[in-house]
């Protein structure tokens, strides 16, 4: 038998984004070093950079080969330094990519910040990009920055920058706000701090020849309810750079990049030159959706409902913005999934056996997208690949030695929709009982060498435990199916008993007899036989009578 840990998938929807905080996706510099490639741009973007402890966020990588979207199917490989992925519970996923777009959710378990890495390997070339993460504690009162005003400036620094919110507390010299650009940190100079507003003077990154740089703000400032401060990131409140209302818009992504054919998804659109005097429109195809909030850099909108198509299981459109003064409208070559209603058809290698090292299971349907959480006979399963009409998902153990067959259940994090699988169509652990038939000897003291027999006992030494009555054995080779060689361990009863029925110290005499239970650590079955194993121990002479 294999030893296999339990894993608890944390199920979190990743809904009700709030202002720029949660709105506010970032897209750091492509990772660079040894065996990077430029050919191949990685941007990362999250819905919300500063979740509550034990919460998800939602974070999707952008993927590009030479200029142009990676062909669909392309892994791309998730991995974080605290916290682990909504679909596996690990700190590594991989997710395929549709459009150029890959989903996962990532969920923190305490307060702490979290550093992510996408990682892609295309057409032989390699490259990474990051994204910081900061999960808050989950009471007490929080700071949050909704907003900042401006939200571009000259990249020779100078701007006097508000960052608006709530939960501020501390002064200007408790109060530090960095600000990151390609890689470089600069910290700018903050002048004030009310419970509302912090005020702070940008740095310059004139070394920076792009007329559009996106600044990613780290933010330390203390809070009413605890003596240590609390660290905000801020992804995208900012741009070095220059709106010009009489420019061309450009949209980069689009978050998430897909949603339901009935509309009324939050779609953050990331990009640069949105004129924020002028206002915008935005439409998917050739219908307009409606505009919640505009930056320079980013336009929040409600998607309206799918155009009509003739194929309905696959509706994408063209995501543009127009800036509404000068009437120029932006590229067309970002698009938003309408995604089908969900459904599972059929599930392959549906029927496991927990004795055995369990393999890959194919669940077939439409309407898949990424992220998703699976479960298998009400058993989270390990999401290992998504595409559209399939997903590939490894079983894990049942607790307490379960089994059975049960319905295959999908949850997309994002849009919270499920899928059921309909009867006939269900995964079946098919549970080896485990038996104990004999013990040889049945009587014997501490140290005491014992064979127990039986069948489907573990194969691993380090899986296979042993106690005599709640007392652990330690278990020797070899290990095997039908038998496991013990030495028994120090019974309950120490004390040495009065010799009774005619037996003359030191004779053997029995003191206590236990059950004896054997337990495979990797898939938690037991097997117990009662009451087979005696204790004995030297007697003692009665204490003579006094005179």
């Amino acid at each position: 038998m294999r030893r296999i840990a339990f894993i608890l998938i944390l199920v979190a929807a990743v809904v009700g984004i709030h202002a720029c905080a949660a709105d506010a996706p970032t897209a750091p510099k492509p990772g660079t070093g040894g065996g990077t490639s430029s050919a191949v741009s990685v941007l990362l973007f999250t819905t919300d950079a500063n979740p509550k402890a034990g919460t998800c966020t939602l974070i999707q990588a952008l993927v590009s080969l030479n200029g142009s979207p990676v062909p669909d199917g392309t892994s791309v490989n998730f991995s974080t330094d605290f916290g682990a992925f909504g679909q596996n519970g690990l700190p590594l996923v991989s997710i395929v990519t549709t459009n150029g777009a890959a989903s996962t959710a990532l969920c923190g378990p305490a307060a702490g910040g979290a550093k992510v890495k996408g990682q892609v390997t295309v057409a032989g070339k390699t490259n990474s990009g990051n994204l910081a993460i900061s999960f808050q504690p989950g009471s007490g009162v929080l700071p949050q920055v909704s907003y900042c005003n401006p939200s571009f400036g000259p990249k020779e620094g100078g701007t006097t920058l508000t960052l608006n919110g709530i939960g501020f507390s501390g002064s200007a010299s408790t109060t530090r706000v960095q600000f990151t650009v390609n890689g470089v940190t600069k910290d700018g100079v903050v002048s004030a701090v009310t419970s509302t507003t912090i005020s702070v003077t940008t740095p310059g990154f004139p070394e920076f020849g792009s007329p559009s740089l996106a600044a990613a703000i780290t933010l330390t400032v203390m809070t009413p309810s605890s003596p240590t401060p609390a660290v905000l990131s801020l992804p995208s409140c900012f741009v070095y750079g220059t709106e010009d209302t009489a420019g061309t818009p450009t949209v980069t992504a689009v978050l998430p990049a897909s949603g339901l054919k009935s509309g009324g998804t939050r779609v953050t659109i990331i990009g640069s030159g949105f004129s924020t005097t002028g206002g915008v429109q935005v439409f998917f195809g050739a219908v307009e959706a409606t505009v919640v909030s505009i930056s320079y850099n980013q336009v929040v909108v409600l998607s309206p409902p799918a155009p009509f198509a003739p194929d309905k299981t696959n509706v994408t459109a063209a995501v543009t913005v127009k800036n509404i003064a000068s009437g120029l409208l932006s590229n067309d070559d970002v698009l938003f999934s309408y995604t089908p209603d969900m459904h599972i058809t059929a599930i392959a290698n549906g029927t496991q056996s927990t004795d055995a090292p369990f393999s890959p299971v194919t669940i077939y349907g439409t309407g898949f997208q990424a992220p998703v959480v699976v479960t298998l006979a009400g058993v989270p399963a390990i999401v290992q690949s998504v595409s559209a009409t399939e997903l590939v998902v490894l079983p894990t153990l049942p607790p307490n030695c379960g089994g059975g067959s049960g319905a295959a259940v999908v949850v997309n994090i994002t849009t919270g929709e499920k899928a059921t699988s309909e009867s006939g169509i269900t995964f079946t652990y098919v549970v080896v009982p485990m038996t104990i038939t004999g013990l040889s000897p049945q009587v014997g003291s501490a140290g005491t060498v014992v064979v127990i027999t039986g069948s489907n006992f573990p194969l691993s030494l380090a899986d296979a435990e042993v106690k005599f009555g709640g007392r652990i054995a330690f278990v020797t080779p070899p290990v095997t199916a039908g038998s496991l060689t013990v030495t028994v361990p120090v019974g309950s009863v120490t004390t040495n008993p009065v010799c009774t029925g005619g037996n003359v110290a030191p004779a053997l005499q029995n003191v206590q007899t236990v059950d004896v239970t054997v337990t495979n650590r990797g898939n938690t079955c037991t097997a117990t036989l009662p009451q087979v194993f005696t204790y004995q121990l030297p007697c003692v002479d009665p204490t003579p009578a006094p005179p």
